[in-house]
């Protein structure tokens, strides 16, 4: 064979990653928006610039790819405006600047980040924060069925406030077929919401902005340990947003399971190495200098 154009690539990939190096944060803030919904010690191990212990396989550099296409493809078709609309793309928000104003009793700590983009109506001069989501074929067929996942309104709602925005709207592309559900490659969702609209399951009865402020006081949480120089412990929000210790029972560690949401953890290893309860930072072998 003359070459390996999947080990090629994968090569090229890697270069260009170390490269580029860490993404930083939009206004070099420790904590970024686009964590929301995941795990309390998650976001501090990205805080305090933690290296990932996890390798990325050929095809999770190609969803990257496949994500970041997508995403740059919708962007550029509404760079080209509309009669009614004016759109951003890629618009740096400090958040916590603006939800200080709103979230009494939250400490001051960094968070920002970039939104996929800002729509403004022309005629009546609303703005709403755009998110665009690239999700499997499993995840489009829950998504139509019980609307975007609590994180994705967590983290387009924090672009809200930031930005001091009338709403949000969120779409989904999926990446793959689900025939069995009725989902093909390329199907597209859509979701608007008002800040103030109620998104989750009414007897939950949360609106965007409420969704926003419980994340908030997540990274609240997670900053207490970062400001004392430690790793927090494995807490990880469920569906209604309320923190759960993830503790590694011998079960797992015998099957080799995992739990869910550490399965697609980029810090898995070295967090598995390390005990649930909060733990000094020293403890991480190696951090990003």
């Amino acid at each position: 064979m003359l070459l390996d154009v999947q080990k090629e690539w994968m090569d090229h990939q890697v270069r260009l990653r170390e490269e580029a190096g860490p993404k930083p944060t939009a206004f070099d803030t420790p904590f970024r928006v686009s964590s929301a919904g995941a795990c309390i010690r998650k976001r501090t191990f990205e805080a305090h610039g933690a290296m990932e212990s996890e390798e990325f396989s050929p095809q999770t550099y190609m969803a990257f790819e496949i994500g970041n296409s997508i995403h740059e493809s919708i962007q550029a078709a509404l760079e080209c405006d509309g009669n009614n609309w004016h759109f951003e793309s890629e618009v740096p928000i400090d958040v916590t600047a603006a939800t200080s104003k709103v979230a009494h009793g939250l400490e001051w700590f960094g968070l920002s980040g970039h939104a996929d983009g800002i729509i403004t109506n022309i005629q009546d001069n609303t703005r709403w924060i755009l998110e665009i989501k690239t999700v499997s074929g499993f995840a489009a067929k829950l998504a139509w069925r019980d609307g975007p996942k609590r994180e994705h309104i967590s983290q387009a709602g924090l672009y809200c406030i930031g930005a001091e925005a009338d709403g949000i709207i969120i779409v989904y592309v999926s990446k793959e077929s689900d025939y069995r559900a009725g989902i093909k490659a390329g199907d597209m969702m859509q979701w608007q919401y008002g800040l103030n609209e109620v998104v989750s399951d009414p007897q939950y009865g949360r609106t965007v902005y409420d969704t926003a402020i419980d994340e908030l006081r997540h990274f609240q949480y997670a900053s207490r340990w970062y400001h004392k120089g430690q790793l927090a412990p494995t807490l990880v929000p469920n569906d209604l947003g309320e923190l759960k210790l993830i503790v590694d029972r011998p079960e797992y560690q015998q099957k080799g399971a995992k739990p869910w949401n550490c399965a697609y953890c980029n810090y898995n290893t070295t967090c598995r190495s390390l005990p649930e309860d909060e733990v000094p930072v020293e403890m991480i072998e190696r951090i990003k200098q």
